[in-house]
């Protein structure tokens, strides 16, 4: 897919682009954001905390490293 990204000021309510080669002769998807609201920050989402009291309450007991069945079970690997 190839794309186009550009700035540019309206001029009585009209954009004109210049359409390299290739685009030129197929139908096209024209989005149009205002470039002040996309170069704004975004505010930053206050994150969920879990309880302390949790801390310290899961203890993993298997090695979640090593497949869970042998290899001999699989049937894509035949």
């Amino acid at each position: 897919m190839e794309a186009l990204r550009f700035i540019a000021e309206p001029i009585n309510h009209q954009l004109i682009i210049d359409l390299p080669p290739g685009l030129d002769s197929r139908r096209l998807e024209v989005i149009v954001f205002p470039a002040d609201d996309q170069l704004a920050a975004p505010e930053p989402v206050a994150r969920l905390k879990p309880s302390p009291r949790l801390a310290g309450t899961v203890i993993l007991h298997d090695d979640l490293i090593t497949p869970a069945c042998p290899e001999e079970d699989w049937e894509a690997l035949r």
